[in-house]
């Protein structure tokens, strides 16, 4: 059921709010967008602080892109509307920049592997798109393909696209996103972080989505693969590889220390 106008853009402004106090992108950063009706969308202005947005800020387009009232949208506005062409089923899109997802996926780890048990629960599979350059047609030409697939997107050195019917769901998928990347990240440098085996992988997809494959997925005859090819690096430099667990000693022994004893709950 889609919000009325007025409720839409209060939810927009408390939800980019959230994400600016919560360190999932700063002041400036990413973009928010909820489908009004068939060809309506309201979403985030251009250049705008996310902490401190105003129901009237907010900027309505069609599907073209074109502005229905006051006001300049998002640069980013081909990727939103790019998702809804996609699939019918979105009602929100949120770009996002989470630090430690960005991290993990920029020291070549992988997002996909089902590392903790919930984040299949939370949206699925979470899939690392080829590099884009910001702002230009190539985000929306590449990373509508894996919308196409999947509810969470994560973009090399850029930030992370979330979506779902509604604008919680697609924040609650952005912040099991960057929640799970934070527990791989203090997991490598610990020296574990192994994934689920496969059988126990296919009884959780079993469990959350009652055993079918998700409606817009089966729609789409050719799904990318969720992990990046090594040897894409259009346009970006290559991606360094993840410290090996056998590497763990080498980093400073203090940080070491001093993550051992916040997670044992000891004195430091």
């Amino acid at each position: 059921m889609r919000l009325p106008e007025r409720e839409a853009r209060d939810a927009i402004c408390e939800t980019a709010r959230d994400i600016w106090q919560r360190g999932l992108g700063a002041a400036g950063d990413g973009n928010l967008s909820i489908r009004l009706s068939k060809d309506r969308v309201l979403t985030t202005p251009s250049a705008c602080h996310k902490g401190r947005l105003r129901p009237r800020d907010l900027v309505v387009t069609d599907l073209q892109g074109r502005s229905l009232g006051p006001g300049k949208a998002s640069s980013e506005l081909a990727l939103h509307l790019e998702a809804y062409r996609q699939r019918p089923d979105i009602g929100a899109v949120i770009h996002a920049h989470p630090p430690m997802a960005l991290a993990w996926d920029l020291a070549g780890g992988r997002l996909d592997e089902v590392v903790v048990s919930e984040v299949v629960f939370a949206f699925g599979t979470a899939a690392s798109a080829p590099y884009t350059t910001p702002t230009t047609r190539d985000v929306p030409d590449v990373l509508g393909r894996y919308i196409a697939c999947y509810d969470v997107v994560v973009m090399p050195r850029h930030g992370s696209v979330t979506v779902g019917p509604s604008l919680d769901a697609a924040f609650i998928k952005l912040d099991a996103l960057e929640h799970t990347a934070k527990v791989l990240c203090t997991a490598r440098l610990l020296g574990g972080g192994q994934p689920l085996p496969d059988a126990e992988v296919e009884r959780l997809f079993a469990l959350a989505f009652g055993g079918a494959t998700p409606a817009y997925r089966e729609a789409s005859t050719s799904c990318p693969a969720p992990a990046r090819d090594a040897s894409d690096t259009r346009r970006a430099p290559p991606e360094p590889a993840v410290v090996a667990a056998s590497c763990v000693p080498c980093a400073d022994e203090a940080i070491v220390q001093a993550v051992l004893a916040s997670i044992r709950g000891a004195p430091r």
